[in-house]
């Protein structure tokens, strides 16, 4: 059986990286081929995403400790259960634990991958992420980009040996959903992180022009994060408190899509939005700004949803009026994400990965 190891930074049920990272470990292990644990930089909860039952769970420190300060600690301890394990396959999930990812592997037996689950450029502002990430593929023994667009970004500017493009994955428990779209809804939702990243606060000001001119409509935001108590201060200096809402962390989003209208994304940047194949999997049309990477391999501009000019606030104010307004553009966007939602289906992105396992191996 082949041993599977993923490396991420703390197993909880706030982040991206744990959610996809608890899907494609689960199927994983459904095909009875793979044996597989997880390892976090730090001790985490194991609750919150639904792990299957037969992951091993590993951390490497007992306490929080920056990385730069606990890399060596950390390495040591990894290449210890890599050995001891006889781990195959070292998956390190983001830019920031590569490093720590590559140096753990180093005359091991162990094949490295580096999953990057942003986009290269993500956050120019972070040099040491750019670094990071070319010495992660410069030393790994393939790459693992979410998008096409990336794919293309890593073979152009690192020197990574191999670089195999897989897409986050819709979770199976939203594939064929038999609920119908709910053409009559006045409600909007935005999900993500309370983060700059995410750009919520620019949302707002998006808000106050939607639903100043339909105040019939209602906007819920789903998510925690350190930036809460900014944007409700700014949702309550806007006035939105009757039809803005923060709704706080869900772990009962799946059974909600169903009562909206359609959803929003704002975010500066993104790998591949998980959100997004969500909304897409529950019929809803989508829009977003056309950031870097994600959106537009998601969204068919005026088939599924609409693209807007990244960080364009009148342009994002005028789509979403533009779907308020048309139903029967609403009900045409729902229609089409079924004819779109395949590429992302869990059995073919697992076939990705077992695919890339099996070329590693010769």
């Amino acid at each position: 059986m082949t041993k599977i190891a993923f490396l991420i930074g703390q197993v909880n049920n706030i982040g991206g990286i744990p959610r996809v990272v608890s899907l494609i470990s689960d199927s994983l292990i459904k095909t009875g081929l793979f044996d597989i644990q997880v390892i976090s930089y730090q001790k985490g909860n194991n609750q919150g995403y639904g792990w299957n039952d037969k992951i091993k769970f590993n951390y490497l420190l007992d306490n929080p400790m920056p990385l730069k300060k606990g890399i060596f600690t950390a390495t040591m301890r990894l290449r210890k259960i890599l050995k001891n394990e006889k781990i195959d396959f070292l998956i390190t999930c983001g830019s920031l634990y590569g490093p720590l990812g590559v140096l753990s592997t180093r005359f091991l037996d162990t094949k490295t991958i580096y999953w990057d689950h942003s986009n290269f450029f993500e956050n120019t502002s972070h040099q040491f992420k750019i670094e990071s990430k070319k010495f992660t593929a410069f030393f790994a023994d393939v790459v693992v980009p979410l998008t096409k667009h990336d794919k293309i970004n890593y073979e152009k500017y690192t020197k990574a040996k191999l670089v195999y493009q897989i897409y986050n994955p819709i979770d199976s428990k939203l594939e064929n959903l038999k609920h119908e779209y709910d053409k009559s809804s006045k409600r909007i939702i935005s999900v993500g992180r309370l983060t700059d990243q995410k750009n919520f606060l620019l949302l707002v000001d998006v808000a106050k022009i939607v639903l100043n001119k339909h105040p019939d409509w209602k906007w819920d935001i789903y998510g925690s994060g350190p930036l809460e108590q900014k944007i409700k201060d700014k949702i309550t200096d806007n006035k939105l408190n009757d039809s803005l809402f923060l709704k706080g962390q869900s772990n009962h989003l799946y059974s909600l899509y169903k009562e909206y209208s359609f959803m929003v994304m704002t975010s500066k940047y993104e790998g591949f939005p998980m959100t997004l194949l969500e909304g897409m999997s529950n019929k809803l049309p989508l829009i977003s700004f056309d950031i870097e990477t994600g959106p537009n391999e998601i969204i068919v501009e005026n088939k599924n949803g609409f693209l807007v000019p990244s960080l364009s606030i009148p342009e994002m104010t005028i789509k979403i009026i533009e779907l308020i307004e048309n139903q029967e553009k609403r009900i045409s966007f729902s229609e089409h994400n079924e004819k779109l939602i395949d590429s992302f289906n869990m059995n073919g992105i697992t076939s990705r990965w077992i695919s890339l396992f099996e070329q590693l191996k010769q």
